[in-house]
C-alpha cells in the first residue's frame, strides 16, 4: 500500500496538513475580522494580530513550509503573554485563552515530519545514508566526485 493519495502523488501526511490549514483558517478569519472590528471600537489589538498569525500559519502549511511552525510558535507565545497580562496566573481563567491555541500548537508540531519531508530535509543523500559528522560528509562528497577506475589512489606530498 502506498503513502500517496490522488494522481499527483501527494502523501496522506500532506493532505492532513492541508486539513489542519483549513481548520486554522476557520479559526483565523473570524479572529482577524473580529480583531479589526475591535480595533475600530478602540479595543485590544491582540485578536487582529493573532488572526494574522493564524492566517499566515495556514498559508505556510499549504505551502509545506517550516515557516508555518515558527509563525505559529510566535503566535502562541504572543497569546501566552497576552493571556498572562490579561488574567495573571489564575489557572481557570487561562483555560479558555490557552487550551485551543495549545491544541493547535501540538497539531502544528505534529506536522513537522511532513513539512521537513516536503523540503527534503534530513534525507539529502539519494541513497538515504546520512553522515554523522561534517568531515564524513565531506569525505563522502569527495569520493562521489572521483571516477572509479579500479586503481588505488595514493596521495603524494607537495
Amino acid at each position: 500500500m502506498t503513502d500517496t493519495a490522488g494522481s499527483k502523488g501527494r502523501s496522506w501526511g500532506y493532505w492532513a496538513v492541508v486539513v489542519l490549514a483549513v481548520v486554522i483558517v476557520l479559526f483565523g478569519l473570524p479572529i482577524f475580522g473580529g480583531g479589526a472590528y475591535l480595533i475600530w471600537l478602540g479595543g485590544s489589538w491582540y485578536y487582529f494580530i493573532a488572526g494574522i498569525g493564524l492566517l499566515a500559519t495556514a498559508w505556510f502549511l499549504v505551502k509545506a513550509s517550516m515557516l508555518a511552525v515558527w509563525v505559529y510558535l510566535a503566535t502562541w507565545v504572543f497569546t501566552l503573554i497576552w493571556a498572562l497580562w490579561e488574567k495573571g496566573f489564575d489557572g481557570w481563567a487561562q483555560v479558555p485563552r490557552l487550551v485551543a491555541p495549545t491544541v493547535i500548537l501540538v497539531l502544528v508540531l505534529a506536522a513537522i515530519p511532513v513539512l521537513r519531508r516536503r523540503r527534503g530535509w534530513g534525507n539529502s543523500m539519494p541513497s538515504g545514508r546520512r553522515h554523522s559528522t561534517p568531515a564524513k560528509a565531506q569525505a563522502g562528497r569527495a569520493r562521489a566526485g572521483r571516477r572509479h577506475t579500479g586503481e588505488t589512489i595514493i596521495p603524494t606530498a607537495r
